[in-house]
């Protein structure tokens, strides 16, 4: 049996810091060999509506000579879109507002009432949605007046608000941004060979960048610290 280190490689592209409004571009990697490349931009805590966009580069060599960028290649994630975990913030709700996650719509009351979908506090929201149609998508816990979800296995979050009378802070944890190209993108008869990933974040929060590589023609050896062979 093969392991995966045996047909991808996996490369550290950006270590896990903090992007203030700015961005980041990893080294240049050679696709010499490889037939597809991917960067999975993994993003910590963010405010709603924050953008990550990933672009790539492409140059000659692998100090990034000549670079310019590949077309068609961009991708952007929104937080509060398609999140891996988020948080709904109440300490401020009125009743009438409502959140919405997963297109179901709850609503802040004063009294629980699941059936309806009507929430008193942060413990009936969890309620809310164990009672829903969005159960087996996401898990929620409480604490503080914060309800925190969780996307289950092969499911995300999507969130909104509408505020009638209070305030509802949506907030990120837990994001994935991906983006993938193919060697045939590149300019390769002009030996434009090498590729990077640039993150741009227009909000405040922590960003890591892995580049994973398919192989095409010649075994990986994979650089860790440590690995496990089946």
């Amino acid at each position: 049996m093969e392991n995966l280190t045996e047909n991808l490689s996996f490369d550290l592209g950006v270590v896990g810091q903090t992007m203030n409004n700015t961005n980041k571009t990893s080294r240049y990697f050679s696709m010499t060999g490889h037939r597809r490349a991917v960067a999975v931009v993994i993003g910590g805590a963010e405010a709603a509506t924050k953008t990550t966009k990933i672009e790539w580069l492409q140059a000659t060599d692998a100090a990034g000579t000549s670079s310019k960028a590949v077309a068609s290649s961009s991708a952007t994630g929104t937080s509060g879109t398609k999140d891996t975990a988020a948080t709904i913030s109440l300490g401020s709700v009125a009743n009438t507002d409502t959140v919405t996650i997963n297109s179901v719509v709850f609503t802040k009351a004063a009294a629980n009432d699941t059936a309806a979908g009507e929430f008193a506090d942060d413990d009936g929201l969890v309620l809310c949605i164990a009672a829903s149609s969005i159960a087996d998508q996401v898990s929620a816990t409480a604490a503080g007046n914060v309800a925190t979800l969780v996307a289950k296995d092969g499911y995300d979050i999507t969130l909104s608000k509408a505020e009638n009378a209070g305030t509802i802070t949506l907030a990120t944890t837990q994001s994935v941004t991906i983006s993938e190209i193919d060697e045939e993108d590149l300019d390769v008869a002009n030996s434009f060979e090498y590729v990077a990933a640039k993150v741009t974040n227009t909000g405040n929060g922590i960003n890591a960048v892995m580049i994973v590589r398919d192989n095409k023609q010649v075994g990986v050896t994979q650089n860790a610290a440590a690995t496990t062979a089946l």
